[in-house]
């Protein structure tokens, strides 16, 4: 593997990128919309070969596995215990048409028009040279092939970062200052600057378009609050503060506190916004 994100590679396999697997089920739950939204954009046919960028756990490749039934689907991600466990997920649902790879997506030699489609489940923002990377992705696919991914729109639309931020910052104080555009969950924020990017990389008919999703989370109000707390930017601040159970504890109170108004007998929906980018790939070279 390059060295070209090996930051990324150190955090999703640390104890903050462990946490994935921890509350695996409850993301799952949580945004099992904006994957409904993915694949509806990607339409993925019966025969073809897909490529899942930033598969995490596996919950995205294994639901493009159910829709192409006499084709295959490959995720890729950049953490071996993440990937492991979305081995084992896919052992377990005896998913024969998955496959998974260890390799980064920005650098890595993937077969020129391997595939015939790209999907991405808030996996593309993590990249240190998004054109790098979509210049390379796109020399993945077959000529006339579709990509398709999504990822965040802003905190200001989005109660499940905002809502946990500020409840730690209240707590703690605030985290260390960023570059919005830095590789994260919220860097590609922008999507006029994403859809740039995308055809500077040579990609085409590149659309971009803001979609508003439930997040879905099970448990109600303190499930919701219990997975947004831990991983996520308030996970962030209690890092760099060193926080404590304790923190942690009054934090997610917190938070449940501020979900309630997403709680309607019992369950939870949780409003988001998030960005639905489309292009295709005139030749494969």
């Amino acid at each position: 593997m390059s060295d070209a994100n090996r930051s990324q590679s150190d955090y999703w396999s640390s104890p903050a990128g462990l946490k994935w697997i921890e509350h695996e089920h409850a993301l799952d739950e949580a945004m099992s919309g904006i994957l409904l939204e993915l694949l509806n954009a990607a339409r993925p046919q019966t025969r073809d070969a897909v490529l899942d960028v930033g598969c995490g756990t596996g919950a995205s490749t294994l639901a493009v596995a159910g829709r192409v039934s006499d084709g295959s689907v490959v995720g890729v991600d950049i953490s071996p215990p993440l990937l492991e466990r979305a081995r084992s997920r896919a052992r377990m649902a005896e998913t024969a048409n998955a496959s998974f790879l260890l390799a980064d997506a920005q650098t890595h030699r993937f077969p020129a028009g391997g595939f015939d489609v790209l999907v991405s489940r808030l996996g593309m923002m993590f990249f240190e040279d998004p054109v790098a990377a979509f210049s390379n992705l796109g020399r993945a696919l077959r000529s006339g092939g579709r990509i398709a991914f999504v990822a965040w729109a802003g905190v200001k639309d989005n109660p499940w970062f905002h809502v946990p931020r500020d409840a730690a910052v209240s707590r703690l104080g605030a985290a260390p200052a960023a570059d919005p555009s830095a590789p994260g969950p919220l860097a590609f924020q922008d999507a006029g600057r994403v859809a740039g990017l995308m055809a500077t990389a040579g990609l085409r008919d590149v659309r971009a378009e803001q979609l508003r999703v439930m997040l879905t989370p099970p448990g109600g109000v303190k499930g919701a609050a219990r997975v947004a707390s831990r991983v996520g930017p308030a996970a962030r601040i209690m890092k760099a503060h060193d926080g404590t159970e304790t923190d942690a504890a009054v934090i997610e109170e917190d938070v449940a506190r501020a979900f309630r108004e997403y709680d309607v007998d019992g369950v939870t929906q949780v409003p988001a916004t998030i960005n639905l980018f489309t292009a295709t790939v005139e030749s494969a070279s």
